[in-house]
């Protein structure tokens, strides 16, 4: 049986190298679909529209989505088209440490999935936050970045910049009161935050 898109996209990306959905947190993130029924959703990290395409068909939400890289979100494009989810999309095309305040003013959003650059995590928490409403849920991927967030083994100076953010973003999100914080430790670490 041929493969459809996202098969050929999950396939490819393992080849390519692509930075889309581990198997873990697309688990966790279709549970979300299923049991919160967002009705708006923002995503941080468009790549090629693997995870927005996938939270869109397991539900009838609008997602705002952000990239940087125009080639990608091209395929992004293509892929919605695809599958008839490209009118649920409002897509922006930039740097998010540039765009996401704009992006996000005067708006309020059921389900936030942080997935960019993972050394801003932490800043663009802090301005989402105001825009998710209450009970509402934030999951941020790959915080725990190969193990090395949580110990304190030394770590490869191409990592270390990371790391340090990382750790920073979750000790921050542990002490926040406004956060119910669950850690899935499957994969790369999964956050899933809950305002209160």
């Amino acid at each position: 049986m041929p493969m459809n898109k996202l098969e050929k996209i999950k396939e490819g990306s393992k080849v390519e190298f692509l930075p889309i959905l581990s198997d873990e947190c697309e688990r966790v993130l279709l549970d979300i679909m299923k049991n919160e029924k967002p009705k708006e959703i923002l995503e941080i990290g468009t790549c090629v529209g693997y995870s927005s395409t996938k939270m869109l068909l397991a539900s009838d939400a609008h997602i705002d989505t952000i990239e940087i890289d125009e080639n990608r979100r091209n395929e992004a494009i293509e892929v919605w088209k695809e599958y008839n989810v490209y009118d649920r999309v409002t897509s922006y095309l930039g740097d998010v440490n540039d765009i996401l305040t704009n992006v996000v003013k005067d708006k309020v959003y059921d389900f936030i999935f942080i997935d960019g650059p993972k050394s801003r995590y932490l800043e663009h928490l802090k301005i989402v936050m105001p825009h998710i409403r209450k009970d509402g849920i934030i999951l941020a991927d790959d915080v725990l970045f190969f193990g090395l967030v949580n110990g304190d083994e030394w770590v490869p100076h191409k990592h270390r910049t990371i790391v340090t953010h990382l750790r920073e973003f979750m000790k921050y999100i542990k002490s926040c009161d406004e956060l119910d914080v669950k850690i899935i430790d499957e994969g790369n670490g999964i956050a899933v935050m809950r305002r209160k």
